[in-house]
């Protein structure tokens, strides 16, 4: 029996491989053909869809398999309407990602940035790039997209960098750039400031610990060690880090603290250090948490660091950016943060320091790339002032059609209430930032008025007007990817027409950018709303006046049926191209097509999406097997009103309900409901075509020829968006000599 079985799974495996074999002369085909070509001088209306740019590292995943199917069935929908299509491909360069997954093949070499360099890692960086990016490519076209290829682009060739150097140079000539020491989120493992819309929050069941901090009085003289019993004249303090207390300069409590407010203008002990802090009170500290006391830690709380800016209070750090403690924690200098922690809670319980521990569940903010525990701190970067490009979008915001609609409201509040955008990154793969600073005027490196900068590709030729010397050093930190991604809708389009220089060619814009901007259609998952979404709005209103896309579409989430997130470590990843494997493409597309209403959530498996795509393999076998039928007894091309001229009842049973489902194909590709423009052919293919009319027609099968030839015309038409490999099969067993792709859609009764 098991060598049944096992015959049974070759003969399976090899039909499969015989099949992806024949998709791949379809596509073959068809771009050597340039159907997938746009064409800005052509006479035809023009249609443009803009992809986004999946990350240069990992595997075809399921929601660019999602994507690519949508965008595609919307592109080749659009030609058979008579339309100039774009659909324009592109890739990311993924700063923070595939610095990380290179770094991590350099250490398997004993390798590390810093032990080859900036320039030898760059050159090592850019030949892994070629190598992922081919192979990264192979995969992505796979599913029949139909792009144009030719107009590819990748976020870190040197066209964009230009584009990129020119934005930057706007907003610093527009007042709008600003560069200092502020607090922000740092992830200890990426190496790099990142933004508060790239963590994610787990909830972590930790301890909260009540440190008791002695009022100093005015003659009394401080030591480190308090020792003694209890005392009255404490503030007792509630914190989930009592690692940081080496960097505390300040107690806040709630304003009219019952127990408290006696010691407002007083000084506390530092309990680890002996330092003399201030108490004072501020509206901010959330009376239900601990004891309405909060131990101020400028350094390492985005809260505490607007308290301490607004009380003048030092800023200190006792953790660095390696997640390490530094030499402010003394003796615990370069522990581990869980390590430092437990020594620290010894130390006070030394000093009689440690009121009690409680349980505490908090949520717990982790880089949503590596999964570290994310640390507030201060470090020096670079800003831009967001708030008017904001106000200029908010006043733009409702000339886009968004799917779902409430997604309109949802960026609507995110944008006024955003806050200036950190853009820099301390990595070297992504655009260097293009600032050069004097070396002996400006050793810090900062920017100021009396500083010496230079803003510029090259490195400056002039002198230093301070000191009249040519030492100059580029800024060592590169732009946040989504600094580029966020002019994708026109940089792809050749914004701006740039000189050799870097300089604006002239006023006049590519062929491109007239005919296929603002963009038709845009489309991505939910998550990234506020990083790729809003800023695309924001930018392209700012440097273009003109909103980026028409149509906003917003596809759900695939996610397993725990509700998390697929993942690879978990082990529950379910790959657009296994299913492909054992499938088909057009099956897996018609797969994720059932899944693509716009907003919604599904829970899916790899059981239930092969359970899903066997039954669209099947329905694709019973296309053949209905297309077997009727070409037998096929002797000539048959017109739609030879089809319709039939007075037999069953005849204009089944063109009424062709045209019912043409209408209704047609509504709901138009309102971007694919999963039931999907539904709707199944159904009426199926099981009204097949197990209807067919089988009635066999008793009059010569006088049903007609409709029969004109129904599966018709059907393959508006099949082809969805199944392009199987439709383009069969329309040629037809006996149509032109591709199936240069076909008119099916007209509306």
């Amino acid at each position: 029996m098991r060598g049944f079985l096992l015959r049974v799974t070759l003969k399976h495996m090899d039909k499969n491989q015989d099949q992806l074999n024949k998709e791949k002369e379809i596509y073959e085909f068809w771009e050597s053909q340039g159907f997938f070509r746009a064409d800005p001088n052509s006479s035809k209306k023009p249609y443009s869809l803009l992809m986004p740019p999946p990350n240069l590292t990992g595997d075809l995943h399921l929601g660019h398999a999602m994507q690519h199917a949508i965008l595609d069935a919307l592109a080749r929908y659009k030609r058979m309407q008579g339309y100039d299509v774009l659909l324009l491909p592109g890739v990311d360069h993924a700063g923070i990602q595939f610095e990380g997954t290179f770094n991590k093949i350099l250490e398997k070499e004993g390798l590390s940035k810093h032990k080859l360099g900036r320039e030898d890692w760059l050159k090592r960086a850019w030949k892994f790039k070629d190598e992922v990016y081919k192979s990264f490519h192979n995969t992505w076209t796979v599913l029949g997209i139909s792009a144009d290829w030719s107009r590819e682009v990748f976020t870190f060739e040197p066209r964009i960098q230009k584009a990129v150097f020119h934005e930057f140079k706007s907003f610093w000539e527009q007042g709008l750039l600003y560069k200092g020491a502020y607090i922000v989120q740092w992830c200890p493992k990426c190496g790099t400031a990142i933004e508060d819309l790239e963590m994610e929050y787990l909830e972590k069941e930790e301890e909260l610990y009540f440190v008791r901090y002695v009022i100093a009085s005015e003659s009394e003289a401080i030591s480190k060690d308090q020792g003694g019993s209890p005392r009255d004249d404490v503030i007792v303090v509630a914190t989930a880090r009592p690692e940081t207390i080496y960097a505390d300069t300040g107690i806040a409590v709630y304003p009219n603290h019952a127990k408290y407010s006696e010691f407002i203008g007083k000084k506390a002990v530092n309990p680890l250090t002996g330092a003399l802090i201030p108490i004072f009170e501020d509206k901010r500290v959330d009376p239900e948490f601990g004891t309405g006391a909060l131990k101020i830690t400028p350094g390492h709380d985005p809260l505490d660091y607007q308290i301490g800016k607004d009380h003048n209070l030092p800023m200190l750090h006792a953790i660095d950016k390696t997640g390490r403690t530094n030499q402010l924690t003394q003796d615990l200098s370069g522990l581990k943060i869980e390590e430092a922690r437990l020594k620290t809670t010894e130390k006070l319980e030394a000093n009689d320091a440690l009121e009690k521990v409680e349980n505490y569940t908090h949520s717990v903010p982790i880089c949503e790339r590596c999964k570290t525990t994310v640390e507030p701190l201060i470090s020096e970067e670079w800003f831009i002032k967001m708030e008017p490009l904001a106000k200029k979008a908010l006043e733009h915001i409702g000339e886009i059609n968004f799917y779902p609609e409430n997604y309109q409201k949802i960026l609507t509040d995110w944008l006024e209430n955003i806050h200036d955008w950190c853009i820099s990154r301390s990595l070297w793969w992504g655009h260097r930032i293009p600032v050069w600073y004097c070396i002996k005027c400006n050793p810090g490196k900062l920017v100021g008025k009396d500083k010496e900068i230079m803003v510029s590709f090259e490195e400056p030729t002039r002198e230093c007007t301070s000191c009249g010397k040519k030492h100059w050093a580029q800024d060592e930190q590169v732009f946040d990817t989504w600094f580029s991604s966020g002019m994708w809708p026109i940089t792809t389009l050749g914004w701006p027409r740039l000189d050799e220089a870097g300089s604006e060619g002239g006023p006049e814009e590519t062929r491109e950018i007239k005919r296929y901007f603002p963009w038709d259609f845009e489309i991505t998952a939910p998550e990234i709303k506020y990083l790729w979404i809003a800023r695309m709005i924001m930018l392209s209103l700012w440097f273009k006046n003109e909103i980026p896309f028409k149509h906003m579409f917003f596809h759900g989430m695939l996610r397993p049926l725990t509700g998390a997130k697929f993942s690879k470590s978990l082990g529950n990843a379910v790959y657009p191209n296994e299913l492909r494997d054992a499938w088909g493409t057009d099956a897996v597309r018609m797969t994720l097509y059932t899944y693509a209403a716009p907003g919604r959530d599904s829970r899916t498996s790899k059981q239930l999406m092969d359970d899903r795509a066997k039954n669209f393999r099947n329905f694709g076998n019973k296309l053949r097997n209905i297309t077997h039928f009727i070409v037998d007894l096929k002797t000539s091309d048959v017109t739609a009103s030879e089809a319709r001229q039939s007075q037999h009842e069953d005849d204009l049973w089944i063109l009424d309900e062709l045209d019912k489902t043409t209408r209704e194909v047609t509504k709901n590709i138009e309102s971007f409901q694919l999963h039931l423009a999907t539904e709707e052919l199944y159904d009426f293919i199926w099981h009204k075509f097949a197990d209807v009319y067919i089988e009635k027609s066999k008793s009059r099968r010569t006088a049903a020829q007609p409709t029969l030839e004109y129904v599966l015309d018709s059907s393959l038409r508006l099949l082809h968006p969805f199944m392009p490999f199987l439709t383009e099969e069969l329309w040629q067993k037809l006996g149509n000599k032109e591709s199936i792709m240069l076909t008119s859609w099916p007209a509306i009764k």
